[in-house]
């Protein structure tokens, strides 16, 4: 009790020393011998403005006219002489005439002009206004005015009697300036003599209601430098630039706006107090000081300080307020009630100046007696805390001992760390464990849960544990479970953990989760299948092509030579299957080289159709298909080939979701999506679309597989009954089709895909390729070269020309074909080469021609699909490529233009 007592009056004792001081220390700042005190008086004064700050205003009774620089420039007048009285008589006369309310002159006027003329014409323009307030000045340089005893000895420099009669009165341009260049309080003039400022003058013409009293009146800014609403000279004196509202009924000053470079230079300017703290360079000439101060005195801004005995007042109650309140907090807390102190300080500035019109040295109390009072406040308190924290210290150092145990157990948290006792009891898991086996800590060590865990491989685990209890550690791979079922495979690190005495203690399992690097390396593995499957068919693409290009050549002779109905027949459908196999090399070409395929115009109807008949065709009969498609069906743009794959895939898979029989509904329709539609979609957007849709009665997909059906490799077949590949197709297919899909199904009740494809703008047209028509325009006799390494394609190809007119020779390779044209090369009229041969291929065989015919019409065949290896080829002036497999009435159509467009070739 006596401890507590004594810490009470130590504090209270402590408290009131600090309160005496800062109250002596803050009455003490308000002398002027204090130049910290009278530094943050004015930065009270200067800084309050802000809150009373408006920027530039607007429908301001007063209005400056500026003689700057440009006004010097575009009237030729010498900034080094004063300025044409003449210019003066012309505005005079311009602001009588706008209806001005008054006229005051920043400029001294105190000598007779040169011209004679120019004087008498101001000084009539000055009797016609009426209103005109004429400047004197003091005569010393210095315009230091505050010491009153001074002012009354000084000489004034009074306007030349001239414009002395002829002006309604005169006031003293000076003003009380600080010794930092900033006017803050009002100045009357000389009341000694009678003599008011220019302001004051002005404001007694006009009648308005002032005092040349010596009582302090201080200046309130509307904002930074030139807010008051001004013109320049030379506009003033052009009504076309500045109308006469602009001083109709306003109080026009006119004055000197300063050129000079730097402060030392300047003259008739101060220190806005606005910007003096922010931007020190920035002046404001004095016309606008005066202007300023008149419209304070017809707005009744002018502002005020409290008595000399009211601010120690103040002073001392906020340090004995302050003192005392944060002697009370611990430090963070007293740093609030110092914010909050300062707030309160702000807000009382914030509503005292613009309100009452009030200003008084705030600053003293934010910046000292606030400041110091925290400061002293943490001394205190940091003075008992260094008394608390001595008996804290060995209570520290025993808690810091049991988190170093601790975090030695949980330094490696991202892993899921368990321990084991040599019973098998769990005696410790970390929250990772937790969160990857789903188990609590608690019903780890007591449900038996671990032996769930090791369920996969119990085998393995057991075997681990002894080899850990023999050699100390043991590393490998285990297969374990969760507590919702999923199957994990964890890298783990079993080490014995021995006690004090060395003896066996318990086993340390850090498991790290590789389920999802396995995954990856598994898909991996099948990606670089899937790659070597590309490679291996773009190697028989072109072996491919050259197979069937005799075949499509051998069809169309038959039909030309067979005319009967059932022959036309067989042969056509033999004829559509062979363009089907080539469609298909070519998209197993552009598959294995990731690109996409060739796409046009065309309907949804015929893959449909052709769908359904595969179907019907392949799968069990106890599958029952259905096909629905509208006669008026619109066009999609697409690959005929891809979209007959996404039906496949999705006929497959819909055959294997129904292993017991089922209806399987395959339908292409017009849809027209508005927004609010194509919101319910994924992926979806508004406009016109084909709808596919593929559904079926079968088995459907759980909820928590429905999200993961599209991801490449993702299967719920038994191994070697999918890749995981179909979907993933699918959804690649629909979107460069620029479409999309949605699928819906539930467990039991089937599934149905929708795939919208976009309407397209161009109807389909039959397809070149089915045409049968041979040409009828014959040859007469050419010589034709035609070089091929297929002695099938050789054999039809020479049939073919034959036939149709022409002479032919073959050659199995390039350098045969370059020794027959040596030979022959006067009659030889057309090449026919193919781009892949032994010996030598079609392009250097091409580029052996070429050195010896330049001209030489040249047609090349190419099994390939995107022609990368006839690219030299395309360089070549005369050279048209011909994609295998081709049609007989292609082939002689380019072979009959190029005999008619091209001349007998000549030796280079």
């Amino acid at each position: 009790m006596l401890r507590r007592l004594a810490q009470t009056y130590s504090r209270a004792l402590t408290t009131a020393g600090l309160v005496a001081l800062l109250a002596l220390w803050s009455v003490w700042l308000l002398l002027p011998e204090s130049r910290l005190g009278t530094s943050l008086v004015r930065a009270s004064y200067d800084w309050a403005q802000t809150f009373g700050a408006s920027g530039a205003l607007t429908n301001s009774p007063v209005v400056i006219v500026y003689l700057d620089l440009d006004s010097h420039l575009h009237e030729k007048q010498s900034p080094a002489e004063p300025w044409s009285r003449a210019l003066h008589a012309k505005l005079l006369q311009r602001l009588t005439t706008a209806g001005a309310k008054a006229v005051a002159f920043d400029i001294v006027f105190g000598e007779p002009g040169a011209d004679a003329v120019a004087d008498r014409d101001l000084a009539d323009a000055m009797r016609a206004n009426g209103h005109v307030v004429l400047a004197a000045e003091i005569s010393r340089s210095s315009r230091d005015t505050q010491k009153a005893e001074g002012i009354s000895s000084l000489q004034l420099s009074l306007p030349a009697k001239t414009f002395l009669d002829a002006a309604a009165t005169w006031g003293v341009a000076n003003a009380r300036v600080d010794d930092d260049f900033v006017v803050r309080q009002h100045f009357h003039g000389l009341p000694d003599q009678d003599q008011p400022s220019l302001t004051l003058a002005t404001a007694k013409l006009l009648g308005i209601s002032a005092t040349n009293s010596a009582t302090p009146q201080w200046v309130r800014y509307y904002g930074g430098a030139l807010t008051v609403p001004h013109v320049s000279y030379s506009s003033a004196l052009h009504p076309d630039e500045v109308g006469d509202e602009f001083f109709r009924d306003k109080i026009v000053f006119i004055g000197a706006r300063p050129m000079a470079g730097t402060f030392r230079e300047r003259k008739d300017e101060f220190r806005n107090p606005l910007s003096a703290w922010g931007d020190k360079e920035l002046f404001m000439p004095a016309v606008e000081v005066h202007a300023t101060q008149l419209l304070n005195l017809l707005r009744g801004d002018t502002l005020h300080r409290w008595p000399p005995f009211a601010e120690p007042l103040l002073l001392t109650v906020t340090a004995a307020l302050f003192g005392w309140v944060l002697f009370y907090f611990r430090p963070l807390k007293a740093t609030g009630v110092a914010l909050v102190g300062e707030l309160v300080v702000f807000g009382a500035v914030a509503f005292v100046l613009p309100a009452q019109k009030i200003w008084f040295p705030w600053l003293l109390i934010s910046a000292v007696q606030i400041p110091v009072a925290l400061a002293g406040s943490v001394l205190f308190q940091s003075l008992e805390w260094i008394r608390q924290k001595r008996k804290l210290e060995a209570q520290r150092l025993a808690d810091e001992a049991k988190i170093h145990e601790q975090a030695a157990l949980i330094e490696k948290a991202q892993d899921a760390i368990l321990v084991q006792d040599l019973s098998g009891n769990l005696v410790y898991a970390n929250p990772s464990a937790e969160r990857l086996y789903g188990w609590s800590t608690a019903e780890l060590q007591s449900d038996g849960a671990l032996q769930k865990i090791i369920v996969p491989s119990k085998t393995m685990f057991a075997e681990a544990c002894k080899v850990a209890l023999t050699t100390g550690e043991w590393l490998g791979e285990l297969e374990q479970t969760t507590r919702a079922g999923r199957k994990l495979t964890v890298e783990s690190r079993c080490t014995l953990i021995k006690d004090e005495r060395g003896q066996p203690k318990s086993l340390l399992f850090i498991n790290t989760n590789v389920t999802e690097k396995k995954r990856l390396e598994a898909e991996f593995f099948r990606a670089q299948r899937m790659e070597s499957i590309g490679a291996l068919a773009g190697g028989m693409a072109h072996d491919l092509n050259n197979a069937l290009s005799p075949i499509l050549m051998g069809l169309q002779l038959l039909q030309k030579q067979h005319q009967g109905d059932d022959t036309q027949r067989m042969l056509g459908v033999m004829e559509t299957n062979t363009h089907r196999g080539a469609d298909m090399v070519k998209q197993l070409l552009l598959f294995s080289r990731g690109r996409d395929s060739e796409k046009e115009p065309l309907s949804l109807g015929n893959p449909v159709r052709e769908m359904e008949r595969i179907v019907r065709q392949t799968f069990p009969k106890s599958i029952n298909v259905a096909a629905l498609v509208p006669a008026d069906l619109w066009p999609v743009f697409g690959n005929a080939t891809q979209l007959h794959q996404v039906l496949l895939n999705l006929c497959v898979n819909a055959r294997d979701a129904m292993p017991a029989g089922g209806e399987l509904t395959l339908a292409a329709d017009n849809v027209d999506l508005n927004a609010a539609e194509a919101q319910q979609i994924p992926n979806g957007k508004p406009g016109r679309f084909v709808m596919l849709l593929v559904s079926d009665t079968g088995t459907g997909i759980s909820a928590e597989i429905l999200p993961r059906i599209f991801e490449p490799f993702f299967t719920t077949k038994p191994v070697g009954q999918g890749t995981g590949l179909g979907l993933s197709t699918t959804v690649r297919i629909v979107n460069q089709h620029g479409g999309f899909l949605n699928v819906k199904s539930e467990p039991d009740h089937g599934t149905t895909f929708e795939i919208y494809l976009p309407c397209a703008t161009i109807e389909p047209t039959p397809e070149a390729r089915r045409e049968s028509v041979m040409p009828t325009s014959r040859g007469h006799g050419e010589l034709i070269l035609l070089v091929d390494d297929e002695q099938a394609v050789r054999e039809m190809v020479s049939l073919t020309l034959v036939e149709q007119g022409y002479r032919v020779l073959t050659a199995a390779n390039g350098a045969n074909a370059i020794s027959m044209f040596d030979q022959q090369a006067e009659a030889i009229r057309l090449v026919i080469l193919d781009t892949e041969m032994p010996v030598m291929d079609g392009a250097a065989t091409l580029t052996a021609l070429r050195a010896r015919a330049a001209k030489l019409p040249v047609l090349m065949m190419s099994g390939e699909v995107d022609l990368e290896t006839v690219t030299q080829a395309k360089d070549h002036a005369g050279t048209t490529i011909l994609r295998k497999p081709f049609q007989l009435h292609e082939l002689l159509r380019r072979v009959a233009g190029k005999l008619q467009t091209n001349s007998p070739p000549t030796r280079s």
